[in-house]
Parts: structure tokens; C-alpha cells; sequence
């Protein structure tokens, strides 16, 4: 495994035209002079959503190492001249500002999970074995955000999805304003009731969610390090909050037997359950 290096990469390209705002209104898909589309999330919008470029990028990362299927990504530069001849650019209410910022693939032909009428079943999730390992990692970064919204199902066929794992902006103890002193309070995991993971747990068995956790474990923390120092430099991350969050990352990935075990008992023979 190794800690993509995604900022040199990201100097290989140049936006050449804007195409649409996502809902929320703070990312938008911008066409690249590769002829692709990318769905850009802005470092900074507002001082409420403080780290979220920071949390995507991180977030990533950390499971590109474990091969989970996070939409492919890289951080791009958007110049000023491309936000002046932008009217959508200029808001008033968000900043998007010139600089280096985090892109991921905008994937054509896809479904939220939420707007299935009828939820996929196993066979139809081509990809299904990743959604126990997904369900894992969210575990392991404290991702309070996995709604049915922020799982992409990309079409295949008629009856064929690969599903994709999207928005990582609320991870971490603290969210889109997560600090040194949030990162290293004591834990009270309680993380929110979600009917992505009940979904999961109808078509899954528990031993699919436990066997991810090892992986987890044996994360050499030497490239969990890498992975925070890779962070641009100018999305002013401190030396204080980059050591927090290592050590939030190392500590918490070694008390996953038991917060698996937890979760698991929260959501087994419980797919009828309703949101509380």
C-alpha cells in the first residue's frame, strides 16, 4: 500500500467549463481539459464547514490504501480567472476561492440509494462484499454522515450496480470543525441510527463486517502518517490538529473489535426496525 500522490497530479489539469451546482449548493461539477467531469468540494466555503476538504481528502486516502471504492480523486487548482467568468462562483452566501481544492469523478449514469424505489439485492450489487468494508471504515473515521444519500450505485445493466462510496465531509469526532481538543476528548460512540446500514445488514452477514476489521488493524500507521502529512499546506491544518488526528486514527482503528461487535448488535435482526 502506498499514499497516492494526488497534488502533483492534480497540476496536470486546468478547469475549462462549468457545468452544474449539487444540491446543498457548496460542490459543484466542473468539466477538466482531460474531457472529464469532476464534482469539486471547495477548502473553506464557510467557517462552519471549516475542514471539509480537509475530512474528503483524508478520508479518501485512507481508503484508497484499504482498496475500497471511493470514487477516484485528486486535488485540482481552480484559478481566479475561472471563478471571475463563473457567475455561479460568486456567491454570496459560500466563498469559493482560488487554490488548490478536492475533485473527485463525477460518475455518469448513477442512482443515490435513496432514490430506489426498490433497494438493490445482493446479487443485483456487483461490488457487494465492499459494502461490510465500507460500513467498517465509517466505523474508523466516526463518519456520521452515511445516509442513503451519500451511497452512489452506478448502473451497469438492467439489473447491475457498482456502488461507490461518496461525501466524507462529517468525519471525525467534531465534523466539518473538528480540532485537537475534539479529536482527543474521550469518546462517546453513538453514532446516529442509519437505514443505509440496516439496508446493508438485510442483504449481509455479520462475519462479512468482522472480517474487515483486521485489515483495518494491520494498517501500517507509518502510511496512516503519510497520509495526514500529505494534506495541502494551504488548507492550514496545524501541526497540533495533524498530530491529533494521527493519533485519533491509530488509537481508534485499535478499538474497532468492540465497536464493530457493537455496531453489529445494534443492527442485526433488526431489518424492520424503524428511525428513531
Amino acid at each position: 500500500m502506498e499514499v497516492i500522490n494526488t497534488e502533483s497530479m492534480g497540476l496536470l489539469k486546468y478547469p475549462v467549463k462549468f457545468v452544474q451546482t449539487l444540491r446543498g449548493g457548496t460542490a459543484h461539477v466542473i468539466l477538466f481539459n482531460d474531457g472529464k467531469k469532476y464534482v469539486v468540494k471547495w477548502n473553506g466555503t464557510t467557517r462552519e464547514r471549516a475542514k471539509e476538504a480537509v475530512n474528503e481528502y483524508v478520508a479518501a486516502q485512507l481508503a484508497t490504501l484499504l482498496s475500497l471504492p471511493v470514487v477516484p480523486f485528486e486535488l485540482v487548482y481552480i484559478p481566479d480567472e475561472f471563478i471571475k467568468k463563473n457567475p455561479e462562483l460568486q456567491s454570496k452566501k459560500y466563498k469559493f476561492s482560488s487554490g488548490c481544492q478536492y475533485a473527485c469523478l463525477f460518475i455518469e449514469n448513477s442512482i443515490v440509494l435513496k432514490e430506489f424505489k426498490a433497494l438493490p439485492s445482493k446479487t443485483e450489487v456487483k461490488n457487494q462484499d465492499m459494502l461490510a468494508a465500507m460500513a467498517v471504515f465509517d466505523q474508523w473515521v466516526y463518519n456520521s454522515d452515511r445516509t442513503m444519500s451519500n451511497l452512489l450505485l452506478e448502473r451497469l445493466s438492467e439489473d447491475s450496480y457498482y456502488f461507490h462510496m461518496i461525501d466524507h465531509g462529517k468525519c471525525f469526532p467534531g465534523g466539518y470543525k473538528w480540532s485537537a481538543k475534539t479529536l482527543s476528548q474521550k469518546l462517546k460512540y453513538k453514532m446516529k441510527y442509519r437505514e443505509s446500514y440496516q439496508w446493508i445488514f438485510s442483504i449481509l452477514n455479520n462475519e462479512d463486517f468482522t472480517s474487515y476489521v483486521e485489515k483495518i488493524i494491520s494498517t501500517p500507521n507509518n502510511l496512516i502518517y503519510e497520509v495526514i502529512q500529505s494534506i495541502p499546506k494551504e488548507w492550514a491544518v496545524s501541526k497540533e490538529e495533524s498530530e491529533a488526528l494521527y493519533q485519533f486514527l491509530v488509537n481508534h482503528k485499535n478499538s474497532l473489535p468492540n465497536v464493530i461487535d457493537n455496531f453489529i448488535n445494534k443492527y442485526k435482526n433488526n431489518s424492520s426496525k424503524k428511525k428513531k
